[in-house]
Protein backbone atom coordinates (compact mmCIF):
# COMPACT_ATOMS: atom_id res chain seq x y z
CA UNK A 1 0.00 0.00 0.00
CA UNK A 2 3.01 2.28 0.48
CA UNK A 3 3.48 2.38 -3.32
CA UNK A 4 -0.12 3.56 -3.76
CA UNK A 5 0.29 6.34 -1.19
CA UNK A 6 3.59 7.34 -2.79
CA UNK A 7 1.87 7.54 -6.19
CA UNK A 8 -0.96 9.54 -4.61
CA UNK A 9 1.41 12.09 -3.08
CA UNK A 10 3.67 12.25 -6.15
CA UNK A 11 0.64 12.90 -8.32
CA UNK A 12 -0.54 15.73 -6.10
CA UNK A 13 2.90 17.32 -6.18
CA UNK A 14 3.10 16.94 -9.99
CA UNK A 15 -0.32 18.48 -10.45
CA UNK A 16 0.59 21.39 -8.18
CA UNK A 17 3.77 21.96 -10.18
CA UNK A 18 1.78 21.83 -13.46
CA UNK A 19 -0.47 24.58 -12.16
CA UNK A 20 2.44 26.74 -11.07
CA UNK A 21 4.40 26.22 -14.28
CA UNK A 22 1.46 27.28 -16.46
CA UNK A 23 0.65 30.36 -14.44
CA UNK A 24 1.75 33.65 -15.94
CA UNK A 25 2.41 36.65 -13.74
CA UNK A 26 -1.04 38.01 -13.04
CA UNK A 27 0.17 41.02 -11.06
CA UNK A 28 -2.53 42.14 -8.67
CA UNK A 29 -5.35 40.32 -10.45
CA UNK A 30 -7.48 38.12 -8.20
CA UNK A 31 -6.77 34.48 -7.54
CA UNK A 32 -7.87 31.88 -5.04
CA UNK A 33 -7.25 28.25 -4.05
CA UNK A 34 -9.61 26.08 -1.99
CA UNK A 35 -8.95 22.46 -1.07
CA UNK A 36 -9.99 19.77 1.38
CA UNK A 37 -9.12 16.19 2.31
CA UNK A 38 -11.77 13.84 3.67
CA UNK A 39 -10.93 10.42 5.14
CA UNK A 40 -13.58 7.74 5.64
CA UNK A 41 -13.07 4.30 7.17
CA UNK A 42 -15.47 1.34 7.02
CA UNK A 43 -15.42 -2.28 8.17
CA UNK A 44 -16.07 -5.19 5.80
CA UNK A 45 -19.24 -6.89 7.08
CA UNK A 46 -19.85 -9.38 4.24
CA UNK A 47 -18.20 -10.48 0.97
CA UNK A 48 -19.54 -12.30 -2.07
CA UNK A 49 -16.42 -13.24 -4.03
CA UNK A 50 -18.37 -14.60 -7.01
CA UNK A 51 -20.47 -11.45 -7.58
CA UNK A 52 -17.67 -9.16 -6.24
CA UNK A 53 -20.03 -7.48 -3.75
CA UNK A 54 -18.89 -5.98 -0.44
CA UNK A 55 -21.02 -4.91 2.48
CA UNK A 56 -19.34 -2.11 4.44
CA UNK A 57 -20.32 -0.57 7.78
CA UNK A 58 -19.24 3.01 8.38
CA UNK A 59 -18.22 4.59 11.69
CA UNK A 60 -21.79 5.76 12.41
CA UNK A 61 -23.27 2.33 11.65
CA UNK A 62 -24.49 3.05 8.12
CA UNK A 63 -24.30 -0.04 5.89
CA UNK A 64 -23.42 0.23 2.20
CA UNK A 65 -23.32 -2.50 -0.44
CA UNK A 66 -20.91 -1.96 -3.30
CA UNK A 67 -19.79 -3.81 -6.39
CA UNK A 68 -16.01 -4.00 -6.94
CA UNK A 69 -15.04 -3.84 -10.61
CA UNK A 70 -13.09 -6.70 -12.23
CA UNK A 71 -10.16 -4.34 -12.81
CA UNK A 72 -9.59 -4.07 -9.06
CA UNK A 73 -6.76 -6.46 -8.23
CA UNK A 74 -6.57 -8.77 -5.23
CA UNK A 75 -10.28 -8.83 -4.41
CA UNK A 76 -9.87 -12.33 -2.97
CA UNK A 77 -7.44 -10.90 -0.38
CA UNK A 78 -10.29 -9.02 1.36
CA UNK A 79 -11.58 -10.64 4.56
CA UNK A 80 -14.51 -9.96 6.87
CA UNK A 81 -13.56 -7.32 9.50
CA UNK A 82 -10.88 -5.80 7.22
CA UNK A 83 -10.83 -2.00 7.25
CA UNK A 84 -11.40 -0.08 4.02
CA UNK A 85 -10.00 3.45 4.11
CA UNK A 86 -10.76 6.06 1.47
CA UNK A 87 -9.05 9.44 1.26
CA UNK A 88 -10.66 12.01 -1.03
CA UNK A 89 -8.89 15.22 -2.03
CA UNK A 90 -10.53 18.06 -3.93
CA UNK A 91 -8.95 21.34 -4.94
CA UNK A 92 -10.04 24.30 -7.06
CA UNK A 93 -7.54 26.99 -8.06
CA UNK A 94 -8.61 30.09 -10.00
CA UNK A 95 -6.63 33.04 -11.24
CA UNK A 96 -6.91 35.77 -13.83
CA UNK A 97 -4.12 36.17 -16.36
CA UNK A 98 -3.28 38.71 -19.00
CA UNK A 99 -5.12 38.14 -22.28
CA UNK A 100 -2.64 36.49 -24.63
CA UNK A 101 -4.84 36.80 -27.71
CA UNK A 102 -5.31 33.04 -27.85
CA UNK A 103 -8.56 31.14 -27.75
CA UNK A 104 -9.78 29.61 -24.49
CA UNK A 105 -8.49 26.07 -24.02
CA UNK A 106 -8.97 23.03 -21.84
CA UNK A 107 -6.78 20.09 -20.83
CA UNK A 108 -7.11 17.07 -18.60
CA UNK A 109 -4.75 14.50 -17.11
CA UNK A 110 -5.29 11.35 -15.08
CA UNK A 111 -2.89 9.17 -13.07
CA UNK A 112 -3.99 5.76 -11.75
CA UNK A 113 -2.04 3.21 -9.71
CA UNK A 114 -2.90 -0.01 -7.94
CA UNK A 115 -1.24 -2.39 -5.53
CA UNK A 116 0.87 -5.30 -6.81
CA UNK A 117 -0.70 -8.72 -7.19
CA UNK A 118 -0.88 -10.64 -3.91
CA UNK A 119 -1.17 -7.60 -1.62
CA UNK A 120 -4.31 -6.26 0.00
CA UNK A 121 -6.30 -4.26 -2.59
CA UNK A 122 -5.54 -0.59 -3.05
CA UNK A 123 -5.85 2.06 -5.72
CA UNK A 124 -5.09 5.74 -6.16
CA UNK A 125 -6.47 7.93 -8.90
CA UNK A 126 -5.81 11.61 -9.57
CA UNK A 127 -7.68 13.62 -12.19
CA UNK A 128 -6.91 17.23 -13.04
CA UNK A 129 -8.65 19.52 -15.49
CA UNK A 130 -7.38 22.96 -16.48
CA UNK A 131 -9.69 25.34 -18.34
CA UNK A 132 -8.98 28.78 -19.74
CA UNK A 133 -12.15 30.85 -20.18
CA UNK A 134 -12.94 34.42 -21.20
CA UNK A 135 -14.82 36.90 -18.99
CA UNK A 136 -17.90 37.94 -20.99
CA UNK A 137 -19.65 40.05 -18.36
CA UNK A 138 -19.18 41.00 -14.74
CA UNK A 139 -21.57 42.41 -12.12
CA UNK A 140 -19.41 43.91 -9.37
CA UNK A 141 -22.31 44.63 -6.98
CA UNK A 142 -23.81 41.13 -7.24
CA UNK A 143 -20.29 39.59 -7.46
CA UNK A 144 -21.18 37.49 -10.51
CA UNK A 145 -18.96 36.73 -13.49
CA UNK A 146 -20.13 35.20 -16.79
CA UNK A 147 -17.45 33.11 -18.52
CA UNK A 148 -17.32 31.61 -22.00
CA UNK A 149 -15.67 28.19 -21.77
CA UNK A 150 -13.85 26.38 -24.63
CA UNK A 151 -16.89 24.41 -25.81
CA UNK A 152 -18.81 27.68 -26.34
CA UNK A 153 -21.06 27.43 -23.28
CA UNK A 154 -21.56 30.32 -20.90
CA UNK A 155 -21.04 29.70 -17.18
CA UNK A 156 -22.08 32.10 -14.41
CA UNK A 157 -19.95 32.05 -11.27
CA UNK A 158 -20.58 33.67 -7.92
CA UNK A 159 -17.42 35.28 -6.59
CA UNK A 160 -16.78 34.82 -2.88
CA UNK A 161 -16.92 38.05 -0.87
CA UNK A 162 -13.40 37.31 0.42
CA UNK A 163 -11.83 37.13 -3.06
CA UNK A 164 -9.64 40.21 -3.36
CA UNK A 165 -9.32 42.58 -6.33
CA UNK A 166 -12.59 41.68 -8.06
CA UNK A 167 -12.75 45.29 -9.21
CA UNK A 168 -9.61 44.64 -11.28
CA UNK A 169 -11.25 41.87 -13.35
CA UNK A 170 -12.47 43.26 -16.66
CA UNK A 171 -14.53 42.05 -19.57
CA UNK A 172 -12.21 40.17 -21.94
CA UNK A 173 -9.84 38.93 -19.19
CA UNK A 174 -8.88 35.28 -19.36
CA UNK A 175 -9.48 33.17 -16.27
CA UNK A 176 -7.68 29.90 -15.65
CA UNK A 177 -9.30 27.28 -13.43
CA UNK A 178 -7.64 24.07 -12.26
CA UNK A 179 -9.87 21.42 -10.71
CA UNK A 180 -8.22 18.40 -9.06
CA UNK A 181 -9.85 15.29 -7.63
CA UNK A 182 -7.85 12.50 -6.01
CA UNK A 183 -8.99 9.29 -4.38
CA UNK A 184 -6.93 6.68 -2.55
CA UNK A 185 -8.54 3.49 -1.30
CA UNK A 186 -6.77 0.87 0.80
CA UNK A 187 -7.77 -2.32 2.59
CA UNK A 188 -5.96 -3.37 5.76
CA UNK A 189 -6.33 -5.93 8.52
CA UNK A 190 -8.02 -4.70 11.70
CA UNK A 191 -5.64 -3.65 14.45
Amino acid sequence: MKSILTLFLAGLVSISLMACAGKEDSGDKPGAVASQIVTVEATVEAINYKSRMLTLRGPKGKVVNMHVDERARNFNQIMINDLVEAEYYESVALYVQKHDGGQPAAGEGTVIGRTPLGEKPGVAAIDTMVVKATVIDIDYDARKVILKVPDGRYVTLNVDKDAPNLDKVKQGDQVVAQYTLALAISVKKPE
